[in-house]
């Protein structure tokens, strides 16, 4: 699912700015108006479109030293990620993006177009790079006509940079760009270099860079386990303390732009993604601390290995055809395998004998993507019409691979063990989708009305040839589905506008929850994780008003967003016929849709020039849920909802002197209730966040930036899923403590031009 998420930031600028200061030379700096196109699949100004949409520009990500997915919407309400950090996934990695309390893979992730893997059950889609990109959307709420039925709870769109980007303004026909960049709170340090040549009707973009940091540091966190009041690890690995880390990435990406006329542009992309982390886990939670038996063991070592790795090609050709019934055509391929692995080697002494434990979980999605996007304008009476319509489909091939290997001193051979973990059948999903949306403008185009339907076709075929479960066949699942949306946008007057949208979202199971199908799972190896291929998929309906200003010293958005969701997927839940196991655990697990969850809020954003060169900004969100296991059941609070929080800013430009500084402060309540009664709830907090950017020259730019300025102890407000009380080994493999917030953090970046 690959198509116009190509244009360049300069272009966007261009397309609508105003007359914006160049550089340092004049003090008269004006509001940028930023342009989305995940909305329409068309460039139109933020405040024109009927839907709740954030752009984080690469301005932004420059200025505030960006270090990952989860610092790339800090200051974005109602948006986050969170960071995993138990012991049987101990790589600190950080899991998906989460939007109005749905994360997971109901938040679809594209790359220029190009589908990120689904996350499964041990897994992350952390496959991003940051300084790659000149642009991310952040859509809130169901998006699916235009862009797929995955956009359940919202679509983060990300656009890489282009040529053009680096050699506007240029008075040359090459531009160069060297970047830096250190943050102290994983120790990481940044290098790329990128380059742009123009040739002419050709102009070509080549970016490289390497990425090493370390373990993150949790300098607030309690190593006693806080409110647990309880951590039974060993001295030398406390608990507000992440394994010895050492992370190396790589990423590269290459453009080279055609136009060899002003009716055609074809883009060709490679991209390259890939880091390994190795975790010297330096306490086996499974070993004994005492003298070993014949039944449990010392851990000597247990090196492990995390690589994350996403390439991709794309053609995209765009043809502005002005023809009378069509005004433009697009359309893409892409290609794009991704993996995920991890390897841990475990070194074993019992009494009698030593073991080496070798593990190997291997998931991987590959993507071969076609879209084709079609224009067309019309006048009709006193209605004007632009009619976007289209196929978008992909062939996807889904891998895992779970592998034991055990050897021992007692019979010097090595035994192994196939299908381990959360472990499924390789799958074979092809989608095929029609879409079309009208917007249609009356009224001298003070009123839009746009009406959009999608007709979205799934088949999962699972291979054949798994060995899993007996008794359990995988049988191939099909589903079909007519999404629809509807938006009305009214213009009272020049400043103000009201809007009111429905739209609607459809998620199939993945191959995962569909097919699971393993055993030896659980404290004691007694567990099957049993497959259920009667799975329904999810669902949801969305409805949203808002309101809207602009002046010509800032903008306010308010909105208001009710959504109702069905058929929702649960994991690792009880199975009919499973009996209680003297472990503790059940005999059988598996998915069910069984939950239902009413989420409802308010979102706000504003900027406002309060003086020349002195900007305010407020940004809000505040939600409530519900959720409902089966019918007839109590209701009970969802807690997925995000409490009351704002992120209020104040920037202060002094282009003269080439300065600018920034305070942001983000005020977050805690929640005041949970599904369960001895759920934790964090605290309300206060953080408080300076940046300071400085160009000495035209050519040089360097960025500081101090989060969390006062040192302040959290958890975030987003944080669900952990007890007030927890047992001994809970406290000791997944520990409170090690998701409490990063202290007081320094950022620093540099960047020279040439």
């Amino acid at each position: 699912m690959a198509t116009s998420l190509f244009t360049s930031s300069a272009a966007l600028s261009q397309a609508t700015a105003q007359t914006t200061a160049p550089g340092l030379s004049s003090t008269q700096i004006t509001l940028l108006e930023r342009l989305v196109i995940s909305a329409t699949r068309q460039a139109k100004r933020l405040l024109e479109v009927p839907q709740t949409i954030t752009v984080v520009t690469q301005e932004d990500i420059e200025k505030r030293v960006v270090r990952d997915m989860q610092d790339l919407v800090r200051y974005e309400p109602g948006v986050s990620v969170d960071r995993t950090t138990s012991i049987t996934n101990p790589w600190g990695q950080l899991n998906s993006f989460s939007i109005r309390g749905m994360g997971g893979n109901r938040v679809l992730m594209m790359v220029d177009g190009s589908r990120i893997q689904e996350r499964i059950t041990d897994g992350s889609r952390d496959f991003i790079d940051t300084w790659n990109l000149q642009a991310v959307e952040l859509v809130r709420g169901p998006n699916s006509v235009l862009w797929g039925a995955d956009a359940l709870g919202g679509t983060v769109a990300m656009r890489t940079r282009d040529p053009a980007d680096l050699l506007d303004g240029q008075d040359k026909n090459w531009a160069l760009e060297v970047r830096t960049a250190f943050d102290s709170f994983d120790n990481s340090w940044r290098k790329q270099v990128t380059g742009a040549y123009d040739f002419g009707a050709v102009q070509v973009l080549g970016s490289f860079g390497h990425i090493s940091s370390e373990e993150a540091k949790l300098t607030k966190g309690d190593p006693n386990g806080g409110i647990w009041n309880s951590c039974t690890r060993p001295a030398y690995i406390r608990c507000n303390e992440l394994f010895p880390a050492d992370t190396s990435a790589y990423n590269a990406l290459v453009k080279v732009v055609a136009t060899p006329n002003d009716d055609h542009k074809i883009t060709l992309t490679g991209e390259f993604f890939d880091r390994n982390t190795l975790i010297q886990q330096i306490w086996d939670s499974s070993s004994t601390q005492g003298a070993p038996t014949a039944t449990t063991y010392n851990s000597t070592g247990y090196p492990r290995t995390l690589d994350m790795e996403r390439y991709r090609l794309a053609i995209e050709h765009d043809w502005q055809v002005g023809a009378s019934w069509l005004d433009s055509v697009k359309w893409n391929l892409s290609y794009s395998p991704q993996r995920r692995i991890t390897e841990s080697t475990s070194y074993r002494t019992y009494s009698n004998r030593t073991q080496t434990v070798y593990q190997l979980r291997d998931y991987g999605e590959n993507f071969l993507e076609a879209d084709l996007q079609l224009v067309s304008s019309f006048t009709a009476g006193p209605t004007f019409h632009t009619l976007t319509y289209g196929f978008d489909g992909d062939y996807t091939q889904t891998n895992y691979e779970g592998r034991n290997e055990t050897w021992s001193s007692l019979t010097n051979g090595t035994t192994i063990a196939l299908n381990q973990g959360f472990s499924f059948p390789k799958t074979q999903t092809v989608r095929a989708d029609f879409y079309i949306q009208d917007e249609i403008k009356l009224l001298d185009d003070r009123l839009t009305i746009t009406p959009g339907l999608r007709w979205a076709n799934y088949r999962i075929t699972p291979d054949g040839t798994y060995a899993g479960l007996a008794g359990y066949t995988p049988q191939p699942v099909s589903s079909s589905e007519l999404i629809k949306k509807l938006s009305l946008q009214y213009q009272l007057n020049e400043a103000f506008s009201i809007y009111a949208a429905y739209g609607e979202g459809f998620k199939m199971p993945n191959a995962q929850q569909l097919f699971q199908s393993s055993s030896g799972i659980g404290n004691f190896g007694f567990v099957n994780l049993v497959p259920n291929q009667n799975l329904q998929p999810e669902s949801v309906r969305n409805y949203e008003v808002g309101l809207r200003g602009e002046f010509e010293q800032g903008w306010f958005s308010v909105s208001g967003f009710y959504s109702k969701y069905s058929n929702f997927i649960r994991g690792l839940q009880i199975a009919p016929g499973a009996v209680l196991l003297p472990s503790g655990d059940w005999s059988m697990y598996w998915s069910d849709n069984v939950e239902a969850v009413d989420l409802y809020g308010i979102e706000v954003g504003a900027e406002y020039e309060l003086y020349e060169n002195i900007f305010a900004s407020a940004n809000l969100t505040w939600q409530r849920g519900t959720q409902q296991v089966s019918s007839g059941t109590a209701t009970t609070p969802f807690d997925g909802a995000v409490p009351l929080t704002a992120v209020l800013g104040l920037r202060y430009e002094m282009p003269e002197h080439g300065l600018e500084f920034e305070l942001l402060t983000t005020l977050a309540a805690g929640p005041t209730e949970r599904a369960s009664a001895n759920a934790f709830k964090p605290d309300g907090y206060a953080l408080l966040d300076g940046y300071v950017t400085w160009k000495p020259t035209e050519n040089v730019e360097v960025n500081f930036g101090v989060q969390n300025i006062f040192d302040t102890r959290y958890f975030p407000n987003t944080l669900t899923g952990y007890a007030n009380t927890a047992a001994a080994n809970v406290a000791a493999q997944n520990p409170l403590e090690g998701q409490v917030g990063p202290g007081r953090t320094f950022k620093l970046g540099t960047t020279v031009r040439f």
